[in-house]
């Protein structure tokens, strides 16, 4: 188990999506149920976060960061760090079946547009299983 910061809670998250939208939509949801949320517009950034927060407990990517694919990313994150949660964003306008089969079968998949209930039941489930 990786130490956390006195005087924080919750779980620490890493949200990598270039959609700022987007990313303030979870970023909110997130960090009004306690989490410490940390936003990477890219996926350097977000490998960076993720590999330098001792206590990252999860990513969650969506299907475009910073001029790569989300699964791009994903594959990256898995080599370095195999045991970490990992949750998939898929835009319809951006992610295809195709591409999601490259994902490993422990990613699931959350599909916009979610609500912020759909978002906290899935980050629920994941932090549970790590």
């Amino acid at each position: 188990m990786c130490p956390r910061i006195p005087g924080i809670g919750g779980s620490y998250i890493v949200v990598a999506d270039e959609d700022r939208t987007v990313a303030n939509f979870v970023i909110d949801t997130l960090e009004k149920d306690g989490h410490s949320v940390f936003w990477a517009y890219d996926g350097i950034s977000a490998i960076q976060l993720a590999l330098n927060l001792k206590a990252c407990d999860l990513v969650i990517s969506n299907s475009r960061v910073g001029g790569r694919t989300g699964v791009d990313l994903i594959s990256d994150l898995r080599e370095r760090v195999p045991w970490l949660s990992i949750l998939y964003l898929a835009n319809d306008g951006r992610s295809s079946p195709e591409l999601e089969k490259k994902l490993p079968a422990n990613v699931p998949v959350l599909r916009e547009p979610f609500s912020a209930e759909t978002l906290r039941t899935a980050v629920t489930s994941l932090l549970r299983q790590s």
